[in-house]
């Protein structure tokens, strides 16, 4: 085990290799699609963003900004190399976009959205992206992976947890040293129905970790250091 015994010994990669990949599409001649839903926020930090390295090469990528972009969840954005492939979401309906109400300057609503009158999330990331820039942003994905380095470094000098490795980006796996799965499958529940701690859940080597993601910027070492303490409490024993 690791726990109480300093850093994991071995860094995974949880970053795909995205150079080779593209090399791969390349040669073969296949279209090279990216989900970057979470780490595609890494871009706008000048510290973080060379762990995207390759994600130019992709004919197409989505990005989820709920996540590294503090916005509402339905505000995803699929980015396109060029513009003409979005030519597959026009649509035409004479009630909705009808040519003479198009020219005479009514709103073309399916112009606008493939989902018309529904919300229109991507004003909200029109004023933050022009509020904050890219600057901004970065500065806050900066805090929130210094955050989540830092809680690594609590669990692995703790002799009560086990960490499962540094984190790439800003989440951080975590479990009970020595613990069965139903015990770490308990703690969270336990945190969860008391309303004390929202913590995931992943297995990424067969065992259940619990997952902490760190998303707040204003999240404090204290904040990190009392969440591990309700950890340690609701353990068993």
């Amino acid at each position: 085990g690791r726990h109480g015994q300093g850093p994991p010994r071995r860094r995974r990669r949880l970053i795909d290799p995205l150079p080779e990949i593209a090399a791969l599409c390349a040669a073969h001649g296949a279209r090279l699609h990216i989900d970057a839903a979470y780490g595609g926020g890494l871009l706008f930090s000048d510290r973080h963003r060379h762990l995207l390295t390759g994600l130019d090469t992709a004919h197409t990528v989505t990005l989820d900004l709920h996540k590294l972009g503090w916005q509402p969840a339905a505000a995803g954005l699929l980015a396109v190399a060029r513009p003409d492939e979005l030519a597959t979401l026009h649509q035409r309906a004479d009630y909705l976009n009808a040519a003479d109400d198009t020219e005479a300057g009514l709103p073309d609503l399916l112009g606008r959205s493939p989902r018309t009158t529904r919300r229109p999330d991507i004003l909200k990331i029109a004023v933050t992206l022009r509020t904050l820039g890219r600057n901004g942003l970065g500065a806050l994905v900066d805090q929130v992976c210094a955050r989540a380095r830092e809680f690594a470094g609590l669990i692995a000098a703790h002799p009560r947890f086990e960490l499962y490795d540094h984190p790439v980006i800003s989440t951080v796996l975590f479990r009970p040293a020595e613990a069965a799965d139903d015990t770490v499958a308990a703690v969270r529940r336990r945190l969860l129905h008391e309303g004390r701690a929202v913590l995931g859940r992943a297995r990424p080597d067969g065992r259940l970790w619990l997952k902490a993601t760190v998303l707040n910027p204003r999240s404090r070492p204290d904040d990190l250091a009392r969440l591990l303490e309700l950890v340690e409490g609701s353990i068993p024993g």
